[in-house]
């Protein structure tokens, strides 16, 4: 987590450390010690925090690095290629979950994409969120490498490699590798970081 942004997004909002505290339903002290660098937060706490400062999970998690981006920028043409060794990643210790920006992404949003990439790494009998949760934009996923179990509101697939799910706004969901081998997919959604 970028614990210097954290605190510059508290203060640009005018935030106390009680303020956030009383609107993420966490303590003053845990948000500082975020702040410090001594807690990495849950994914969920991420979320909170981040709804509260009116910004995404991934403008809390960007670290700022200039990205091995190559942009192409000619009448006519316009692309950018990323690099794998420099993608922006997060990885989420607590449930072992890894995410890279397959697509061009800024935590300035200058000029980011209309679609958001990302490639996502699940270990064996881990989560790719802490609990199910639903988004406010569609979004595909792709199963590379592996199996995975998706559950998608009440119900729970298996999609294996080479499927993919097509999932709505607002469908609560979550994926679960239960299998022993490392899990790759690759999700899209329209953009709206």
């Amino acid at each position: 987590m970028n614990i210097i942004k954290l605190k510059q997004l508290r203060r640009a909002k005018s935030y106390t450390l009680s303020y956030l505290s009383s609107i993420t339903g966490c303590t003053s002290s845990y948000l500082s010690q975020l702040e410090r660098g001594l807690k990495q937060p849950s994914l969920e706490m991420l979320r909170r925090i981040s709804n509260c400062l009116d910004v995404t999970v991934f403008d809390l998690l960007s670290e700022n690095e200039a990205a091995d981006t190559i942009t192409g920028n000619t009448p006519g043409k316009k692309y950018d290629i990323i690099r794998h060794h420099s993608r922006k990643k997060f990885i989420m210790p607590e449930i072992l979950t890894e995410y890279e920006f397959i697509t061009p992404y800024s935590a300035e949003k200058k000029d980011n994409p209309r679609v958001t990439g990302m490639y996502i790494t699940l270990m064996p009998g881990k989560w790719s969120c802490e609990k199910p949760i639903s988004l406010n934009f569609d979004f595909s996923i792709f199963v590379i490498q592996g199996k995975v179990k998706a559950t998608l509101d009440d119900d729970t697939l298996t999609l294996d490699h080479g499927d993919s799910a097509y999932i709505y706004s607002g469908i609560q969901h979550n994926f679960y590798n239960a299998w022993d081998t490392e899990l790759i997919m690759i999700g899209y959604g329209i953009s709206c970081l």
